[in-house]
C-alpha cells in the first residue's frame, strides 16, 4: 500500500472548497485571511484507494488587539470508507479586520 504524505488530508479539505464555503457563509472576506496554525492528530494510516470524509465545525471564533484580528478555529474529523477514525485536524484561521 502507498502511504498518503502527512499533509494529505489537509489538501484534500482545502481543495474541497469546504473551507472557503464556511468563511464565506460567516461573512468573512476571503482577502483577509491568514492561515494561522495547523495540526494534526492520526488513529491510523491512509493509503492510495482508500476513500476518506472529512466533516468539518466551527469550534471557536474569538478575537485579539481590540478586534482587530478575529481566530476562527475549524476542527474536522476524517473516516475511512470503513468508517474508521484515521485523524483529527485543527486549523485556525486569522482574519484581518
Amino acid at each position: 500500500d502507498l502511504p498518503a504524505p502527512p499533509t494529505f488530508l489537509f489538501s484534500a479539505e482545502l481543495d474541497s472548497g469546504a473551507t472557503f464555503s464556511m468563511l464565506e457563509m460567516l461573512g468573512v472576506d476571503l482577502a483577509r485571511i491568514l492561515h494561522g496554525e495547523q495540526t494534526f492528530r492520526y488513529f491510523g494510516s491512509v493509503v492510495a484507494g482508500d476513500v476518506v470524509t472529512v466533516r468539518s465545525r466551527i469550534s471557536d471564533i474569538y478575537e485579539k488587539k481590540g478586534g482587530a484580528l478575529q481566530f476562527v478555529v475549524k476542527d474536522s474529523e476524517v473516516v475511512n470508507q470503513r468508517g474508521e477514525k484515521v485523524a483529527e485536524l485543527r486549523a485556525v484561521i486569522v482574519v484581518r479586520n
